[in-house]
C-alpha cells in the first residue's frame, strides 16, 4: 500500500517504509531504504505508454514493480525491434545514473502494472551518498548489459520459435506470473517479425499444452516445456542476473 507523504504513518518516529516488490530496491539496506522512500512516486503505468524516446533527455527513473517494460530500438523507417526487458529486477533510465543525459532507446510499457518514480537529479545525488545503492546500479548495469548482448546475439542466430520461448519466459519472471496479458500483435512487435510469424509459433507450443492463448493474454502452462525449448541466452541472462544481483 502506498501512502501520501502527509500521512505516512510512523514507526519509533521514522517514516514507515513498507516492503518494496522491486528487487533493486529490496537490495538496499534498510536505512538506506527508509530514506529513498520519500523520493519515490508511486504511480501506475498502461500497456504501450511511452517512457522515453531515443536521444530525448531522461528526467525520471522508473523502478517497475508489476509492470515490464521495452528497451526497443526504432528504425528511421518506424521498424523496432526489442533488445532488452525492464521488470522488478532493475529501472528504466539507467544511463543517466553514468552521466547519460539521453536515452540511447526508446521505451516503451510493454505489461501495465504500477511502478516507482524519481527524479534523475535525485537518483545520482543519492547514490553519490549512498553506497549500497550505487554497489547495486553498478551490478544491474553489467547484468543489463549482458542480456542486451544476447539479445543481439539471439535476434540474429536464433529461430523465432527460440526467441519467442526466451520472451515468454523471461517476461514471466519479471512479473511473477503465468498470465502475460499481451496480443499476438505486440509480441510481433516485440520479437521484430510479422503477426503471421508469431501465430505460426505459438500454435505448435499451445498444442504441445505449453501454453494456453486466449484474447488478449498468453498463459504459461508448462514452464519446464518452454525451457527446454528456449536458447541458451535464456539460461545465460538468467545466471547472470543471479550472481550480480542475488
Amino acid at each position: 500500500m502506498f501512502f501520501p507523504d502527509s500521512i505516512k504513518p510512523m514507526v519509533n518516529d521514522q517514516p514507515f517504509c513498507p516492503p518494496i516488490r522491486n528487487r533493486l530496491l529490496a537490495s538496499l539496506q534498510p536505512q538506506e531504504l527508509q530514506r529513498l522512500w520519500g523520493l519515490l512516486e508511486p504511480l501506475h503505468l498502461e500497456i504501450r505508454t511511452p517512457i522515453y524516446l531515443a536521444g530525448e533527455p531522461i528526467e525520471c527513473v522508473y523502478f517497475p514493480l508489476n509492470c515490464v517494460v521495452s528497451a526497443m530500438t526504432v528504425m528511421e523507417n518506424g521498424s523496432a525491434i526489442e533488445v532488452a526487458t525492464i521488470g522488478n529486477e532493475g529501472l528504466a533510465g539507467l544511463t543517466s545514473f553514468f552521466g547519460g543525459e539521453i536515452s540511447p532507446y526508446a521505451a516503451m510499457v510493454q505489461l501495465p502494472g504500477d511502478a516507482l518514480r524519481m527524479q534523475t537529479s535525485q537518483l545520482r545525488e543519492f547514490a553519490a551518498e549512498h553506497p549500497s545503492l550505487r554497489k547495486a546500479l553498478i551490478h544491474y548495469n553489467t547484468a543489463f548489459a549482458t542480456q542486451v548482448a544476447y539479445a543481439v546475439a539471439c535476434n540474429g542466430l536464433h529461430t523465432i520459435e527460440k526467441r519467442c520461448c526466451r520472451w515468454l519466459l523471461m517476461t514471466r519472471d519479471r512479473i511473477g506470473a503465468d498470465l502475460l496479458p499481451l496480443t499476438h500483435e505486440f509480441l510481433a512487435i516485440m520479437l521484430g517479425v510479422r503477426r503471421a510469424s508469431v501465430t505460426e509459433v505459438l500454435q505448435p507450443l499451445q498444442a504441445g499444452g505449453m501454453i494456453r492463448c486466449g484474447r488478449g493474454a498468453i498463459e504459461i502452462v508448462d514452464r519446464t516445456g518452454l525451457e527446454a525449448i528456449a536458447c541458451e541466452c535464456y539460461r545465460s541472462v538468467k545466471k547472470a542476473f543471479a550472481y550480480l544481483m542475488g
